[in-house]
């Protein structure tokens, strides 16, 4: 197949870049083409989706569209509101009108199981949505502009929760692995803090291949089988690193847990975790990719 991906010299793009390029012909949007990856069937093509999509870059024919990029600036509201917008709303649409007029048969979009908000029960893809900051609500609304080009092809939305592994930067779990390291409070609230469910990017990027070459659609949860505590999750990192976590607990309750269901991820896409979160753990601990 010929596909078009953004985001992969990104976290989780950079390893499934690597899967794909084994049996498929990719065109890859970067800003930055020192980040990339030589590769015999992978073109980097400069890009910037704050921007108007340069089709003249880009290839007459393609077969799908894998969108993962996102505002490097999602954590600064409201002072980078705009590149927000401009990079994670009208830089999909112009993937979408893109992949309409050149008919391809998938668009794949990577969304966050944060869209749904809180709950003390698992989430199921058709639950209602409740964003809880701009970046989320920007991601959503991407999601809803996707739903209109469904007469033209297949959309999938993957709601990833909590991918971790090796390389990864900014994000809770190597937040939390700072902060024990470094011997600096982690915040609990109530006795264990928010429940989630990690999966290992080994294990997520999984979903890829099957919703590329199968005729489904819609959304999928991607989520690990282990639900652990915030608490529960900071004492496994401790056990790798050595050193005693320091935990802040406040009074206030959790205001609910942060867990996908991942039966459809397994009974349609066929993925089913194998990565352990103890392993897991600990590979990006010591900084194995393997």
């Amino acid at each position: 197949m010929k596909l078009l991906v953004t985001g992969g010299t990104g976290f989780i793009g950079s390893d499934l870049v690597e899967m794909l390029a084994q049996r498929n012909e990719l065109f890859c949007l970067v800003q930055d083409k020192n980040k990339a990856k030589p590769h015999p069937n992978v073109e980097w093509v400069v890009q910037d989706l704050g921007k108007a999509l340069d089709e003249t870059e880009l290839p007459d024919h393609i077969d799908a569209i894998i969108h993962l990029a996102q505002s490097r600036h999602y954590k600064e509201f409201p002072e980078r509101i705009w590149d927000m917008f401009h990079v994670n709303l009208r830089g999909t649409l112009y993937l979408l009108e893109y992949g309409r007029k050149r008919k391809i048969q998938k668009f794949i979009y990577a969304s966050s199981g944060g869209i749904y908000g809180y709950s003390y029960e698992k989430f199921i893809e058709t639950d209602s949505t409740n964003p809880i900051n701009f970046y989320l609500t920007s991601k959503y609304c991407s999601e809803l502009l996707m739903g209109n080009y469904n007469p033209y092809f297949r959309t999938v939305v993957f709601r990833f929760f909590f991918v971790y592994g090796p390389r990864q930067e900014g994000m809770l779990i190597p937040r939390l692995i700072d902060n024990v390291r470094k011997g600096e409070p982690i915040i609990i609230y109530g006795k264990s803090g928010v429940r989630l469910n990690p999966i290992h990017v080994n294990d997520a990027i999984k979903a890829f291949s099957p919703a590329l070459e199968t005729p489904v659609s819609g959304v999928f949860n991607i989520a690990g089988d282990e639900v652990v505590s915030i608490k529960e999750l900071s004492e496994k990192i401790a056990g790798c690193v050595g050193k005693d976590p320091v935990f802040l607990y406040e009074r206030s309750m959790t205001p609910g847990d942060i867990i996908g269901d991942n039966s459809r991820m397994k009974t349609v896409l066929g993925v089913v975790p194998e990565i352990h979160l103890d392993e897991g753990i600990a590979r990006v601990v010591t900084g194995e990719t393997e």
